[in-house]
């Protein structure tokens, strides 16, 4: 299992909100430049988080996004799972195998099927409040330009004096 991108990038917006939540409506421009992500990107993410309804966008002198369900009640598991529009884990880690996978007649289908059974707990009892003021708060690190696409500034030569 791995998080997309897109679905950290939300986690990390919420929990900026969370910890704002006296300042909002934020903008997701705010929250790009807080947070280290790319402005184009977290439109995109604002766009499924609305359409989840845990966020609803502002219009007419404080625009920006507020929560529309209060952070306490929505679930790190929820949050992760309409950001991937998929279920998190797999009915099985092997999936492409023909055992009809049961805990009874297959030892990793049961390991996994234990495994993720935690992990979603875990993810479900966790709060997204919780998550926000338990996670140290800090920036995505945002890679340099290309140096290839960075112009130099041309120099003029000099000439040398008395000549």
């Amino acid at each position: 299992m791995k998080v997309s991108k897109a679905a950290a990038y939300a986690l990390h917006a919420m929990m900026y909100m969370v910890r704002h939540i006296t300042q909002l409506p934020a903008t997701s421009n705010t929250i790009a430049r807080a947070e280290g992500i790319p402005p184009l990107y977290i439109a995109k993410i604002f766009q499924r988080l609305v359409k989840a309804q845990f966020v609803k966008s502002v219009k007419g002198r404080k625009t920006g996004y507020i929560f529309v369900k209060p952070p306490e009640e929505i679930s790190m598991l929820e949050l992760i799972e309409a950001v991937e529009g998929e279920p998190l884990f797999g009915d099985c880690l092997l999936g492409y195998c023909k055992c009809g996978g049961t805990p009874e007649n297959c030892l990793i289908y049961a390991q996994w099927k234990d495994t993720t059974t935690k992990i979603i707990k875990v993810l479900k009892d966790t709060s997204l409040a919780a998550a926000a003021w338990n996670h140290p708060e800090h920036r995505f690190f945002t890679l340099p330009k290309d140096p290839g696409t960075v112009k130099k500034k041309r120099h003029k030569p000099t000439r040398p004096k008395g000549r």
